[in-house]
């Protein structure tokens, strides 16, 4: 099954006429900790090669499986012997990069998808979202396991396979969202008015789609992070020796026994990355006053 499968009712609460904005609200608590979240991981992914940290592909066999707290190595050591903590946080930029950068490329592919066959004649939107419906057939994991082993290894090769997997889901967001908005009374108006149907989609459907399209893209980066830490794990992300945190599963799944806590340091990172997105996007929706109902 698809990675996320919207449901054909996913409706803004505000009026998505142009002639005002969205009413202004107070940022909610799930979006300040979302933000705050994120904003730490983005932080880390630009300092990281600035702070003091020890080489995260340095090791020494007599200090690996080091435990927590260890002097040196606040997080302890790997089965090299390398620090956990640099290797931790230097994994933060290939994990945000298979997180963001297949939501961007999706996000883009599917908006312009979703937007013509929402505009377009009945057989153009038939003819895209049958298309569509041919990646849907496929498990989500198991058309990113193949297409990333097709293109081999690698943090490209990641993304094109998220990103391929994920343009489907949103192409029915925007769908979905353009076949409500058209028939409004804004979109009635342009149109009889002899509004080319690009400017209808770049003036009138783009802008009130956005509001939907962030929520929905928010909870969808928490969801790649999981995957794209799940191909590394399975040696089809990021080439080792380079920190990821997938990678750092993989290697340390050996010694789960000997060091459990050690191996639930980057467990613990993709999940507290996944639910400072899922904050963000559930702020975003607050805060937008969007009700969306789907499954995952």
């Amino acid at each position: 099954m698809a990675p996320v499968s919207p449901t054909t009712d996913i409706t803004p609460a505000v009026g998505a006429e142009r002639a005002g904005p969205h009413r202004r609200r107070r940022p909610g608590a799930a979006l300040i900790a979302g933000t705050v979240l994120v904003s730490l991981l983005i932080l880390a992914a630009v300092l990281v090669p600035v702070l003091p940290l020890p080489d995260p592909d340095a090791g020494s066999l007599s200090e690996r499986l080091l435990p927590l707290g260890s002097p040196g190595h606040p997080l302890g050591t790997d089965g090299q012997g390398r620090d956990l903590l640099s290797r931790l946080v230097w994994g933060v930029q290939p994990s945000l990069a298979a997180g963001l950068l297949p939501v961007l490329a999706a996000g883009t592919a599917g908006t312009f998808l979703g937007i013509v066959a929402g505009l377009g004649a009945r057989w153009l939107e038939n003819a895209v979202m049958r298309s569509l419906d041919v990646l849907f057939a496929f498990p989500a994991v198991l058309l990113a396991i193949s297409i990333a082993a097709s293109l081999g290894a690698g943090l490209t090769s990641l993304i094109i396979a998220l990103s391929v997997i994920l343009v489907p889901a949103v192409a029915r967001v925007v769908v979905t969202e353009v076949a409500r908005l058209r028939e409004l009374d804004f979109s009635q108006a342009a149109r009889a008015g002899g509004a080319r149907t690009t400017t209808i989609a770049m003036r009138h459907m783009l802008p009130n789609v956005l509001p939907v399209l962030s929520v929905y893209c928010s909870a969808l980066v928490g969801l790649s992070i999981v995957l794209g830490s799940g191909l590394s794990f399975l040696g089809l992300g990021v080439a080792p020796p380079r920190a990821e945190w997938g990678a750092m599963l993989d290697d340390l799944r050996q010694h789960i026994f000997t060091a459990p806590l050690l191996t639930l340091i980057p467990g613990a990172a993709i999940f507290l990355a996944s639910v400072a997105f899922n904050l963000l996007g559930e702020g975003l929706r607050e805060h937008f006053d969007v009700r969306s109902r789907h499954t995952v």
